[in-house]
């Protein structure tokens, strides 16, 4: 007993210090990109949307339509921000909640991810935009990082809070070699549907799930399990909570599977392009087949292999670094067309 809880702390104090180290490096070059003089980034757009002709422009052209659907010219709301009013108000936040203690959200990592794009474009051109989980549309186009898969026309989705839910796995361990079980952990105080499934699923044999986080008196309440311990096992589930799965991206890039219901919500992963039983395994809304489904492919190892395989490919897409730039500074340029700031060459 002593051992194990000595394991899971050692885990979970590891996966800690992983992800400080990642964030201290995401910080660090972004901060550093602030002090680099604007002119620098005014002088490169031109030849950084040139590099349209290094890929498919099919591809390109889809990818960025995807992401940004408005199709005609409209005018901003009076509460849109110009780069340089958004660098700004980024200090203020800062100086408040850093210096006066107040108790405000700073969203550092969305302004990082949303101001490291827009420098290339002038810094009196305007945007509307909300940062954090967001489940609406709204009646005139504004950035986000999420939005609902359906009606969604005026969500125009960037790569935001990109930190923590865009990070990829090289899983060395094959899908033979892992439990003949499905796995989750997580925060159900967000979410009734995740409260739901445990409450109802957390002991059904083939199944090892449970919340970590809230602490309560309940059978569902279970130990913390780092990633690498979830990647033990064939099936991971993937459920919605404030609006999409955080975990769908590393899982759909290890050698496990995705479990989840129809998803709801999408964000620049492009969620509302997978297939269900291709890319996922589907289950209801209310999981009352996922067992049956798990068993399914449990027994039917090559379908579960085409799976892996489908999701893979779905993922290797965002690992380009040059080609996210370009995409993420071909959506920004379409918004300022469309919103009279740009000609359109």
């Amino acid at each position: 007993m002593g051992r194990h809880i000595h394991i899971v702390l050692n885990n979970r104090f590891m996966n800690k210090i992983f992800l400080q180290q990642r964030k201290f490096k995401y910080y660090l070059k972004s901060s550093i990109f602030l002090f680099i003089p604007r002119y620098f980034y005014r002088k490169r757009i031109n030849s950084e949307l040139k590099k349209i002709t290094k890929y498919d422009f099919q591809y390109l052209n889809s990818r960025v339509n995807y992401y940004n659907k408005i199709d005609d010219n409209f005018h901003l709301r009076k509460d849109a921000v110009s780069t340089k009013e958004l660098f700004f108000m980024q200090i203020k936040k800062f100086k408040a909640k850093v210096i006066e203690k107040q108790r405000i959200k700073k969203r550092t990592t969305y302004f990082f991810d949303l101001y490291n794009y827009l420098i290339y474009f002038p810094s009196f051109f305007k945007v509307n935009y909300k940062f954090g989980d967001i489940t609406e549309n709204f009646s005139n186009p504004c950035i986000v990082k999420s939005r609902p898969i359906s009606e969604n026309q005026n969500s125009v989705l960037m790569k935001l809070n990109a930190i923590r839910h865009f990070y990829f796995l090289d899983d060395k361990r094959h899908f033979m070699e892992k439990k003949n079980k499905a796995v989750w952990r997580g925060n159900s105080s967000n979410s009734k549907a995740r409260l739901n499934f445990i409450k109802s699923y957390h002991d059904v044999s083939i199944f090892n799930i449970g919340q970590h986080n809230p602490k309560v008196n309940e059978p569902w309440f279970k130990g913390y399990l780092s990633i690498q311990d979830q990647l033990n096992y064939k099936f991971i589930f993937c459920i919605e909570g404030a609006d999409t799965a955080t975990n769908i991206k590393w899982v759909m890039s290890s050698n496990s599977i995705c479990v989840m219901p129809k998803p709801k919500f999408e964000t620049w992963f492009m969620e509302g392009k997978l297939i269900k039983d291709f890319h996922y395994i589907e289950v209801e809304d209310d999981f009352s087949d996922a067992e049956d489904k798990i068993n399914f492919y449990i027994k039917n190892l090559k379908k579960s292999l085409k799976i892996i395989e489908n999701a893979k490919k779905h993922v290797e897409q965002f690992k380009n670094p040059r080609l996210e730039k370009l995409v993420s500074l071909l959506v920004l340029n379409k918004f300022f067309i469309k919103s009279n700031q740009l000609m359109d060459a």
